[in-house]
């Protein structure tokens, strides 16, 4: 397998595509690790100097594993690790001499230049291009990332108040949102004068709960599903209505029966 993906260096053509895929623990990042020092060291390889290669992972773990074991490789290769020089031989075109040599003006250039060193993640990087080329897009390039999410659903929170005016989609959904958090408000809490912030709150709930298991939120439409529970209850308050008045029994005055209908 590992012949067929990473070929020698003499035998690549550019541009040169190849995919690995397999399971965890079948040697992925070993393989890119290889693929990674053979393009440093080879000579057939088209502009291959530090700078110019770039290794992109999904986290700063991975990233920094990377890092690690490229420079791990590199030191075993140039003090003469017999079963790294064998195995990088069988894709580099150079002696195990030419190894030795190529590996320490590496490690130097690295040590002089770590910036150089292109293992990142994929948004670091994109980081990078987009303030590189901020101003083109009319932007300030001396941005900064927020990795909290509460300031950008603050934001956004406060221009949806902004948008719910009367008779928009957005009045309607707050309006449907009030009234749930006031049918869960227990016996004793204060009444909601401003909902906002207790809204907010279950929002920001929600969201951790779905990012913790790896979700993205959806919405979906209950509408015609409470619109039928609502008729069949609406049905079911009949039929006890005419029981009761067909028992001849009487409604206590304290009962909250009545305060149900208008509810369906």
């Amino acid at each position: 397998m590992r012949e067929s993906i990473l070929a020698k260096d003499t035998e690549m053509k550019f541009p040169h595509v190849a995919v690995l895929k397999a399971s965890a623990g079948s040697g992925k990042t070993h393989n890119l690790t290889r693929r990674f020092v053979q393009f440093l060291l080879s000579e057939n390889v088209p502009r291959s100097s530090l700078r110019n290669i770039l290794a992109m992972t999904f986290s700063n773990n991975a990233a920094r594993e990377m890092r690690e074991r490229t420079l791990s490789w590199l030191k075993k290769l140039h003090f003469g690790d017999s079963e790294k020089v064998k195995d990088l031989m069988e894709i580099l075109s150079l002696d195990p001499e030419g190894i030795k040599d190529k590996t320490g003006l590496l490690i130097d250039d690295i040590l002089d230049s770590y910036s150089d060193f292109q293992v990142r993640t994929i948004d670091s990087f994109m980081t990078t291009v987009f303030k590189a080329s901020a101003i083109d897009f009319g932007y300030n390039p001396d941005f900064e990332v927020l990795m909290n999410i509460d300031f950008l659903m603050d934001y956004s929170f406060d221009i949806f108040l902004k948008n719910a005016k009367e008779g928009t989609a957005e009045a309607a959904f707050l309006g449907d949102i009030v009234d749930i958090l006031l049918e869960q408000k227990k016996a004793g809490e204060s009444y909601l004068w401003d909902p906002s912030a207790a809204l907010l709150d279950e929002i920001k709930k929600i969201y951790r709960k779905l990012s913790s298991r790896g979700k993205q939120p959806e919405v979906e439409d209950y509408s015609k599903d409470l619109k039928r529970i609502k008729e069949e209850i609406g049905c079911s308050i009949e039929n006890i209505e005419k029981e009761i008045e067909g028992s001849g029994l009487k409604k206590h005055g304290n009962s909250s029966y009545r305060t149900i209908l208008p509810l369906v």
